[in-house]
């Protein structure tokens, strides 16, 4: 009787152990997922965007419109700015996360005045652009595809550049294997791309200073909750895995002193890349997306020496 009673009660304890443990991780996956997947990015209004860069957008042709992603079935805000100098190439910039396109109006003015065309746009759950949540590259590929579509369709005689920052470079190349078939993009600029989702939660993991857990365990509670959410996973999300397809020339930007994407991500993607119309460009005491603000003329003569050279 008594060894039975003894394996009830280990039984029990063993069960609410596992339950707990179970709680727990939820409870932590669940604040990981909502840090990254669920930013709503939605309630970033136009109050936060300053009245020089709006009033700055008033002197150059531009329109605003919505394209629809057919893929994600939902439309895509977008905005269509013409340089006054006579061009037929145009560049996509592409924000990161917990951003919206009047954020690299800064970026698109200096494009614009050295004779590029721009196309700037929301990603998913940016702006009015559509989407429940944020997949970090995965779902939002087939948006910049649309945008791609479009680009070409207007400067069917230029080059088609897309310039992306940290999540935004993430999506770029995650088109790239897709732009192999539709030959829409002729050159990347990809500023602090992550290599994979889980080098990105691992390093936000570390960076936090509410985060006292093991990052094996803060990955692997996200992966789990991410997975019972929307049935993708962390391995489904590796840009590394993607770039070796593209054989366009692609240009990778990283500060040395990032602590959001780890600058080893991009040594990475560097090496990865099968071809030779490749350059990488480390800033030494930039941070995370920090250099093209902060060193604009530098950075901008690394990417038109770049272009010059590869195209």
């Amino acid at each position: 009787m008594n060894n039975n009673k003894n394996k009830q009660t280990w039984t029990r304890l063993l069960t609410i152990l596992f339950f707990l443990l179970g709680f727990f991780t939820f409870l932590t996956g669940s604040r990981v997922y909502n840090k990254t997947f669920k930013v709503k990015p939605h309630e970033i209004t136009r109050k936060r965007f300053h009245e020089r860069r709006l009033k700055q957008l008033e002197a150059y042709e531009h329109q605003r419109f919505m394209v629809e992603s057919s893929k994600n079935r939902y439309n895509i805000e977008a905005i269509h700015i013409k340089s006054k100098i006579e061009s037929t190439d145009v560049v996509i910039l592409v924000h990161g996360i917990r951003s919206n396109y009047y954020d690299l109006l800064p970026t698109a003015f200096q494009y614009l005045d050295d004779g590029y065309n721009i196309i700037l746009y929301n990603q998913r759950q940016s702006g009015l652009t559509g989407g429940k949540n944020s997949t970090f590259g995965l779902y939002e590929k087939f948006d910049l595809e649309e945008i791609a579509t479009l680009a070409k369709r207007i400067y069917r005689d230029g080059k088609v550049g897309v310039h992306g920052f940290s999540m935004g470079a993430a999506t770029a190349i995650m088109q790239s294997e897709s732009n192999e078939e539709t030959n829409l993009v002729d050159f990347y600029i990809l500023d602090a791309p992550f290599h994979s989702m889980a080098s990105a939660v691992e390093l936000g993991a570390k960076r936090s200073e509410s985060t006292k857990m093991p990052s094996w365990y803060v990955l692997f509670s996200g992966d789990t909750v991410l997975r019972m959410k929307q049935r993708v996973a962390y391995k489904d999300i590796v840009p590394l895995n993607v770039i070796h397809h593209t054989s366009r020339p692609v240009l990778l930007i990283h500060g040395e002193k990032d602590d959001v994407t780890s600058p080893d991500g991009s040594r990475q993607l560097f090496a990865a890349i099968h071809h030779n119309s490749r350059r990488l460009e480390i800033f030494p005491d930039e941070g995370h997306c920090t250099a093209h603000h902060n060193l604009k003329d530098d950075y901008f003569q690394r990417v038109y020496q770049f272009i010059a050279d590869y195209l």
